[in-house]
């Protein structure tokens, strides 16, 4: 009987976590660039049950009873890297990439990120930068330099070929790049990624204009929160039930009235 409460205390807790991941997800579901996470989960290592309750000429003999799985436990949090959908914003400083690949960002110390949100503006001294002010990295077509990319107050158009012409000049590309392992990517906030050994991207094309949006699918993520709860109440109702009989085990079976 201690086993079924261990068993449904252990989904309740995978529940509950499952539960704070989808409802992150929900509340993301307009956040640009956004990549959804699911909840995986396994079971605990089997046990062998057994007992000496097998009698032969008066001796116990030992015996196998059988396997007992003692509920499931979180194994790990996997992000979803599909693409999300394009919005047209008519913002020249909105960048979208179609296909694989992320821009890179560097912060106020230097470190460098990734992001797949390329809602970005203009700052007070002409460079390009995401919404929390870190410089969006770019080649510099004259130099070969990696640098913050710095179109001032000029006009600028950018081609689906990754092309950044300020001006009539073609003066930067954005530094794109992938990973062979997106299990090495990390989420760090403000929508960026850290990432181990980066690699040039190749496979895409940029669109001016336009914003990713969050690949999150509103009506999957509201059945499934939906489900996750229907499932911990059930939980909830069997843990109930079994400390139920434990009371009435303890404090009433035996009792001499």
């Amino acid at each position: 009987m201690l086993r079924g409460i261990y068993t449904s205390i252990s989904s309740m807790i995978n529940l509950q976590a499952r539960q704070s991941i989808i409802t992150s997800n929900l509340a993301n579901i307009r956040t640009n660039g956004y990549k959804g996470e699911e909840l995986v989960s396994k079971s605990f290592d089997e046990v062998i049950l057994s007992n000496n309750d097998n009698y032969s000429n008066g001796v116990p003999k030992h015996q196998i009873l059988g396997g007992l799985s003692l509920g499931i436990k979180i194994d790990d949090t996997v992000t979803n890297y599909k693409q999300g959908v394009h919005r047209s914003t008519e913002n020249k400083t909105d960048i979208a990439l179609d296909g694989k690949g992320f821009f890179q960002i560097q912060d106020f110390s230097g470190k460098k990120f990734v992001t797949r949100d390329g809602s970005f503006k203009i700052n007070s001294q002409g460079f390009l930068v995401t919404n929390a002010g870190h410089n969006v990295m770019g080649t510099n077509k004259i130099t070969g330099n990696l640098e913050p990319i710095n179109v001032g107050n000029d006009k600028f158009v950018v081609t689906p070929e990754n092309n950044i012409v300020v001006n009539g000049v073609d003066k930067y590309s954005f530094s794109v790049v992938d990973f062979n392992d997106y299990n090495s990517l990390r989420k760090v906030g403000d929508n960026l990624y850290s990432g181990e050994n980066p690699i040039k991207a190749n496979n895409f094309y940029v669109k001016q204009g336009y914003v990713e949006g969050s690949n999150v699918d509103y009506i999957s993520e509201t059945a499934n929160l939906s489900e996750t709860l229907r499932e911990f109440e059930a939980n909830q109702k069997v843990v109930q039930s079994i400390d139920s009989i434990l009371y009435k085990i303890a404090n009433e079976i035996g009792t001499v009235k």
